[in-house]
């Protein structure tokens, strides 16, 4: 005779002590992990802080402003260990013995699991996108600018310059003459949407009062048709918002960026016939990344249920393992990317893609 399945109602009392027992342990391993990460930060930046005799105000403001992006690195970490406390307890104290004994199957004991950790992905995505690239400029800033007491330009040459400027418009210069102002072998693009407008070649360009003058070049221009018009010049003045000092300025790093200004940013670099692989395995990792939060729960969730002993200890070691294996799938999948060994899109996946089957089998073989 077969055993009766029962079904609960959303929200059951079941689920809210599953969930309530898994924040308290999510939110216990996150602070926990975070707090790790930025102490060996600290611990590696001592030195620095010391020569430059930084103030505490300004180690807490870098600090304050690292903390989204250590704490997204290290978030998947926590819903794992927090899988394995809560379900791990539960078989020990055989509460998972008594759900099965009351008809209650494994799949809606572990479902309100997979909820949270579909909300912990989208609150990531979220965080992600719309705190993590300002609080990572303003943490540059502050180390560079306020700590180390440095301009945020380079004074010296830049080789291989490519700058997103207003309008629409995107340069790519081979080599960047700061003391000089001197541009060698600029190319400057202006686009109408997508559609290049006008495109600039010369031999150099120098910033004298207030607009670039191009030497010995050729300005091409593009109507809607694609047709293509061009006229050789000695000489042109071309009056642009850049000036020297946003070509001096370091370049903002991807993870200084939104998702959209990166997107923006691929397609500029790509129309301008530059290796645009790195951008868009970056971009694929943006929405690849988050969902590593589900991912791991459903692992966690199948070992969890199988485990008769070992308690904490066993919860813990399997989640580093578990964290290492993940990050090193990243990892690898990135390099490959970057390299345009592996397209951007199963790069940026390889990880969830290999964890995913990984959870899918696991789940499976569960005893329900």
């Amino acid at each position: 005779m077969t055993a009766r399945i029962r079904t609960l109602p959303p929200l059951a009392v079941l689920d809210r002590y599953v969930l309530a027992e898994f924040l308290r342990y999510y939110f216990l391993a996150l602070g926990g992990f975070t707090a790790v990460v930025l102490l060996l930060d600290a611990i590696g930046r001592i030195d620095t802080f010391l020569d430059y005799n930084a103030a505490p105000l300004q180690i807490l403001a870098y600090y304050w402003n690292v903390l989204p992006y250590q704490a997204l690195l290290v978030a998947p970490v926590a819903p794992l260990l927090a899988t394995f406390l809560t379900l791990g307890t539960m078989t020990r104290f055989r509460e998972l013995v008594a759900v099965k004994s009351a008809g209650i199957s494994l799949y809606r004991l572990f479902a309100p699991l997979y909820v949270v950790g579909l909300l912990l992905a989208g609150a990531s995505f979220v965080v992600g996108e719309w705190v993590m690239p300002q609080a990572n400029l303003r943490a540059r800033r502050i180390l560079e600018a306020d700590i180390k007491g440095r301009t945020m330009r380079n004074l010296g040459s830049r080789v291989n310059v490519t700058y997103l400027g207003q309008g629409n418009r995107f340069f790519v210069i081979r080599r960047y003459d700061v003391p000089r102002q001197t541009m060698v072998e600029p190319m400057i693009q202006e686009f109408d949407g997508e559609r290049l407008t006008r495109r600039l070649d010369a031999a150099s360009a120098t910033y004298e009062k207030g607009a670039w003058v191009l030497v010995n070049g050729l300005e091409r221009t593009f109507d809607t048709k694609g047709l293509e018009t061009a006229v050789p010049f000695d000489t042109l003045r071309a009056v642009f918002p850049e000036t020297p000092v946003d070509f001096a300025k370091t370049e903002t790093e991807p993870s200084e960026m939104s998702y959209p200004q990166l997107l923006n940013y691929t397609r500029r670099v790509r129309a301008s016939g530059s290796n645009v692989a790195s951008y868009e395995t970056e971009l694929q990792l943006r929405v690849a990344f988050p969902f590593a939060n589900l991912v791991v729960i459903l692992i966690a969730s199948s070992l969890a249920a199988q485990m008769r002993r070992g308690g904490i200890a066993l919860g813990f070691g399997f989640s580093l393992a578990i964290a290492f294996a993940y990050w090193s799938l990243i990892r690898a999948g990135q390099v490959l990317g970057n390299n345009g060994n592996l397209p951007p899109l199963p790069a940026a996946w390889l990880g969830n893609i290999v964890f995913l089957a990984l959870g899918i089998v696991l789940l499976v073989r569960t005893p329900k």
